[in-house]
């Protein structure tokens, strides 16, 4: 019998701080050297820490548009949420971890201008995006919540353009961390790619049909943002690419299609659906008319995973809602977030829905799904290359 804990084999020890607590983690890693080994992203003992699976995901909640400070939340998996049930729905008390990132005021007028504008756009490899997207000004910031670090994007040479849409990506094979910002200037779209850290932004040359509304509906899977296209308001016509994909290891982007057996109908009301990630893969809820949930394993191939509910069965709070799936929970329900800033969780044993609220909060204002990572930023950026 071993008299110390540090005398347990190491996969042990790790897996006992997997069943930990973030917080409780972080203070782990203040006592020794070998908590920080051992929770490090390069030893390979930590692989449990630092997956994706549910245990390891945790919620960050933006509850307003026009904060006067920087309130948005990191929040545990299910099983750390305080609940209340209720007769139709669950009330979910937040207990905030931490705030994002931990910035003086001062420094956000400086950087902003309009520090109210600041808006969570996604989460990637444990690091978060903030992006200002103004008419004159376009800024962003990278940030690590768990260690409270955070690491101002550089302006792009030439603002050219009105920007669309910015995201944070990562390239495996270079190691680096990127930033792709998406314009439209003079009718046409453009697209700058952007190294963090590094001192200059680089054209994307292959840039995607025009008037896609960007940020309505979107995810980001093992190193591809994707976007599912929408209405082009100039001609007044539905985009004929269902979903444009950007591949940040190839620097390129491309199309994919729709699941198999999508008539027209479905095709013209993609106001009905919306995409998002569960179990790694990108994954498809429609709710044209029934409410059905797609899954797409490899390029192009679609498999139905749920057959919901039909059209006469649904919730009220459901019908014409835009359904967005965040995680499959420990539960092994599904939690989703509607357009009108409802937590849904879906049941499938049971085939029933349970709507979920917020305990003296604000509606939902953005929320992204994000694994913690115990690496500093400064050794992150130091690393790449």
């Amino acid at each position: 019998m071993v008299e110390s804990l540090m005398e347990l084999p190491l996969n042990n020890l790790v897996e006992i701080l997997s069943r930990l607590p973030t917080k409780t983690i972080l203070a782990c890693r203040c006592v020794c050297k070998t908590f920080i080994d051992l929770t490090s992203p390069s030893n390979p003992y930590s692989t449990a820490l630092h997956s994706s699976k549910p245990s390891n995901q945790i919620l960050i909640i933006q509850f307003a548009r026009f904060p006067k400070e920087l309130n948005t939340y990191v929040n545990f998996n299910d099983a750390r949420l305080v609940t209340k049930s209720g007769a139709s729905a669950t009330k979910l008390r937040v207990s905030p971890m931490s705030k994002i990132p931990k910035l003086q005021i001062e420094e956000l007028v400086d950087l902003f201008c309009a520090r109210s504008n600041l808006t969570l756009v996604n989460a990637c490899n444990g690091l978060i995006y903030f992006a200002v997207n103004l008419r004159t000004k376009w800024c962003s910031l990278v940030c690590n919540p768990i260690t409270n670090e955070y690491v101002r994007v550089r302006q792009v040479d030439k603002l050219r353009g009105y920007t669309s849409s910015s995201w944070l990506g990562f390239s495996a094979s270079s190691r680096k961390y990127k930033v792709l910002r998406i314009y439209t200037y003079l009718n046409k779209v453009g697209a700058h790619i952007h190294d963090v850290g590094s001192s200059s932004w680089r054209d994307v040359e292959s840039t995607p049909l025009n008037h896609i509304n960007w940020d309505s509906s979107h995810a980001f899977v093992n190193g591809v943002a994707y976007w599912l296209s929408r209405y082009d308001y100039e001609v007044g016509l539905m985009v004929a690419d269902f979903i444009v994909y950007f591949d940040f290891e190839s620097e390129m982007f491309g199309t994919i299609d729709a699941p198999p057996g999508f008539n027209s109908y479905r095709l013209s009301h993609r106001s009905s659906m919306s995409i998002g990630v569960l179990d790694d893969c990108l994954c498809l809820i429609d709710n044209t008319v029934g409410l059905d949930i797609w899954i797409m394993e490899k390029c192009d191939d679609w498999k139905k995973k749920y057959d919901c509910v039909d059209e006469f069965e649904k919730p009220l709070y459901l019908f014409k809602a835009t359904l967005r799936p965040l995680q499959e929970l420990s539960t092994g329900e599904i939690l989703m977030v509607s357009n009108y800033s409802d937590l849904v969780c879906y049941d499938e044993k049971r085939n029933n829905f349970r709507l979920m609220n917020f305990i003296k909060m604000r509606s939902i204002f953005n929320i992204v799904t994000f694994v913690p990572s115990f690496v500093s930023l400064k050794d992150m950026l130091s690393l790449m290359g």
